[in-house]
């Protein structure tokens, strides 16, 4: 039989050298039953236990009941680096209890009844009883397999503690003493598994952003895992970066030992670099390994540039008093559009913001806030007013917050003050009869926002009046009906300066007092003229 070829292999057959049996040779071919008295055979090869109502000389007694129970077997132990599954054999694995009649008569049928009883799981038991001579075969129960005076009982896969019944019928063909013996063999199990797995690498690189700024660090997050279910050795992680970014090493390759990953296991990696240059750029990662093949994956960056930068343009120079125009220009220069951007432009305290349209204004301070599209610019215009001569410098900001870019400009604008020279010329007296006299008052202002120099003034009058005296904030000299006075040195913005001549009427007549008003910023004399009549 295909079964029993299988348990009776080499390995086998080592461990069944040791099964409890019971046999003919073992029971002493040389003894005499006692006729009338039932015997049992126990559960050890080594010993035959027999229940007699009158124990004779030639039987023993042993009972084995207290006997340990056998150790149980270790649980299997796998791991990586192991390549050894145990198993152990108990041999007292079962027990045979067997029992007949103690006279029967002659040409009548009786029975052998047999319990088998498993100590532990074995694969086959075996039963084989011998029919005595002078008897002859009726029935078994399990039906059993009968070669000549043998019958044979096979029984598979029998668990622990389970009992089974055998009945064998025999009818006694002449009268005599009947001694026949049974034995049983276990065949117990000493199994393994080896389970044969496959090793099996995966890994998945991923970077957080999937867009960065110039100089911005980017992070490669790299997984390995066994996806198998062996183990993988010596694996190794190499890791090549491209040109766009930068490791502070300086390599660009870098490897990570990982080492042996359990079925099942992941190892993370995460690489810092830094974007080197604009554009975009893939990162390949490698998993090597001695057992399980190579695996890699990448992972993409785009590296953008964000700039902004700000122009600010307006008039070089003008005078106190007038306006001054400017203009503002920003540019986003980067390869990213920019939403928040906030243009910022503070107006000295020596000028006056008038005008930015498109802005508000809180005071000196103009703002606009816009958004500009990769590489577009926008203008923006103010205008202010002059009020103190020196050169003041019109500052403006340009920012965005979301990538933390700023720029700034200035326009200076010289402010320079004009002179405006007034001369007023009245007279105190008019009309005036022959020999009164009248005072001519001659004011010269400034009226402009400079200094003018060297102020002079020239006084004529006409021979119907005579030059009495002069006087004023420099020296007259007096010559004839013409009086000069001494050039007044710096005549500031909004400065006053007066002259005095006192005249006498000398005939009747038409009278005009002539002054005439000269300084540094004038290139020609100014006139002025006062009438008196003179009656």
């Amino acid at each position: 039989m295909n079964i029993m070829k299988k348990f009776l292999g080499a390995s086998a057959l080592v461990a069944l050298v040791a099964f409890v049996a019971l046999s003919a040779s073992q029971l002493n071919a040389a003894r005499t039953a006692d006729a009338g008295k039932n015997f049992t055979v126990s559960d050890t090869p080594d010993t035959t236990v027999f229940n007699l109502k009158t124990p004779s000389g030639n039987r023993h007694i042993h009972d084995f009941r207290d006997n340990p129970k056998p150790a149980p077997a270790p649980a299997p132990v796998v791991d990586c680096d192991a390549g050894v599954v145990t198993d152990y054999v108990n041999k007292s694995l079962v027990r045979l209890d067997k029992s007949a009649p103690a006279m029967v008569a002659l040409n009548t049928p009786f029975s052998y009844n047999y319990t088998v009883t498993a100590k532990e799981k074995a694969k086959k038991i075996v039963v084989e009883e011998q029919i005595p001579s002078g008897t002859t075969y009726v029935s078994s129960n399990p039906e059993a397999e009968v070669k000549g005076s043998t019958v044979t009982w096979t029984l598979y896969n029998v668990e622990k503690g389970s009992t089974t019944p055998l009945e064998l019928v025999v009818k006694a063909t002449k009268a005599a003493d009947f001694s026949n013996c049974a034995t049983v063999v276990a065949y117990p199990e000493a199994c393994t598994t080896t389970s044969v797995g496959v090793p099996e690498l995966a890994i998945t690189k991923t970077t957080p952003n999937p867009q960065v700024l110039l100089g911005a660090g980017v992070p490669w997050n790299i997984t390995v895992t066994n996806v198998g279910n062996f183990c993988a050795y010596d694996v190794v992680l190499t890791d090549t970066l491209p040109a766009g970014v930068a490791h502070d090493s300086g390599n660009s390759s870098l490897t990570t030992n990982i080492g042996t990953l359990a079925p099942g296991e992941s190892r993370d990696v995460t690489i810092n670099t830094t974007a080197a240059t604009t554009g975009e750029h893939c990162n390949v990662a490698k998993a090597d390994s001695s057992n399980a093949g190579s695996v890699s994956d990448d992972a993409c960056v785009k590296v953008v540039a964000a700039g902004l930068d700000v122009v600010k343009e307006g008039t070089p120079m003008q005078f106190v008093g007038k306006k001054a125009s400017y203009k503002i220009t920003a540019t986003n220069t980067g390869d990213v559009p920019l939403t928040d951007v906030v243009v910022t432009d503070n107006v000295p305290a020596q000028n006056k913001l008038l005008t930015a349209p498109g802005a508000q204004i809180n005071g000196n301070t103009a703002t606009w806030t816009t958004s500009l599209a990769a590489g577009e610019s926008k203008s923006f215009d103010l205008t202010v007013l002059g009020l103190q001569e020196g050169t003041y410098c019109n500052q403006v900001s340009a920012n965005s917050a979301a990538y933390g870019l700023s720029g700034a400009d200035d326009a200076c604008t010289e402010w320079k003050g004009y002179p405006a020279l007034l001369i007023v010329v009245i007279d105190t007296e008019d009309p005036l009869l022959v020999g009164e006299q009248t005072t001519y008052v001659i004011q010269i202002t400034n009226q402009g926002t400079a200094a003018d120099t060297n102020v002079g003034l020239k006084v004529q009058l006409p021979a119907s009046l005579k030059v009495i005296s002069a006087a004023g904030d420099t020296q007259g000299t007096i010559s004839g009906n013409n009086v000069n006075f001494a050039a007044y040195p710096v005549l500031n913005a909004k400065e006053i300066i007066e002259f005095r001549v006192v005249a006498q009427a000398v005939s009747e007549g038409d009278s005009r007092f002539k002054a005439q008003m000269t300084s540094d910023l004038l290139k020609t004399p100014v006139p002025e003229e006062e009438a008196t009549q003179v009656y």
